[in-house]
C-alpha cells in the first residue's frame, strides 16, 4: 500500500457517508518543518485551529487537487503525515475527528504551516518573507505565481516559503476556494503518538 492509498483509506473510512470527502488526487505536495502548533488556513483567513498533536519534525505534505477548466487547480483536501510514519501505521492509527467548521480557507490562496515569527497571521508572515517583500498583496503574488507554473504546465501549483528564518520553519501555499475544512482528522497510534493530520470536507 502506498501512502496515498492509505491516505484515501483513512479518509473515506472516518467520512459518514463512506465517501473519500474531497475531490481530484492526491500528490505528495513537499514537506513541513514544523517548530510549534500546526494550522491550515487562508492568506487572508480568519478563524483557525492549530494543533500540537503531532512533534516538531519535517513532515510530508499530500494535496489532493482538483482541476477546473476555468480556474485551473484548486485543492480540496491536505494531509499532513508525521516524519518516519509508514502507510501501514496510517492506516492501524486511530483516528478522531477534532473539530468541525473551523480553518478558514481563502478565495485565492490558503497554507499549511506551523511557526511564524511573532506570531503573526500566515499572510502577514508572507508579506515579510522572501519573495513576497515586494508584493502589495500576498493573496494576488501567490495567485500569480500559481497562474505563471500552470502556464508552465504545472497541474499542482504551489509555492514553499521560509517563514520563520530564525527556525527553518516553511509554508507550504496552495490554491483554494472560499471554503471552511469541516472535517479535520486527528490520528494516533497505540503510544499516542500522533501520526497524522487531515483536513476534508471543504463546504462554503
Amino acid at each position: 500500500m502506498t501512502m496515498i492509498e492509505a491516505i484515501e483509506a483513512v479518509l473515506k473510512a472516518n467520512d459518514p457517508d463512506g465517501e473519500p470527502g474531497y475531490l481530484g488526487e492526491f500528490t505528495l505536495a513537499g514537506r513541513l518543518l514544523s517548530r510549534g502548533q500546526i494550522a491550515v488556513c487562508g492568506l487572508d483567513g480568519g478563524d483557525h485551529y492549530t494543533f500540537d498533536d503531532v512533534a516538531d519534525g519535517l513532515h510530508e505534505v499530500y494535496l489532493a487537487y482538483d482541476w477546473d477548466d476555468e480556474r485551473g487547480a484548486t485543492v480540496c483536501a491536505v494531509a499532513l503525515v508525521a516524519g518516519a510514519t509508514t502507510a501501514q501505521a496510517l492506516v492501524e492509527a486511530s483516528w478522531e475527528e477534532a473539530s468541525d467548521d473551523v480553518n478558514q480557507l481563502s478565495e485565492d490562496a490558503s497554507a499549511i504551516y506551523s511557526s511564524t515569527p511573532d506570531n503573526l497571521a500566515i499572510g502577514a508572515a508572507l508579506h515579510r518573507s522572501a519573495g513576497f517583500t515586494q508584493a502589495e498583496d500576498p493573496v494576488a503574488h501567490a495567485v500569480a505565481e500559481f497562474e505563471a507554473q500552470q502556464e508552465a504546465g504545472s497541474r499542482t501549483p504551489l509555492l514553499d516559503v521560509v517563514v520563520d528564518p530564525a527556525s527553518g520553519a516553511n509554508a507550504l501555499v496552495f490554491p483554494t476556494c472560499d471554503f471552511t475544512a469541516s472535517s479535520i482528522l486527528v490520528g494516533r497510534d497505540d503510544n499516542g503518538t500522533g501520526v497524522g493530520i487531515f483536513w476534508s470536507n471543504f463546504d462554503g
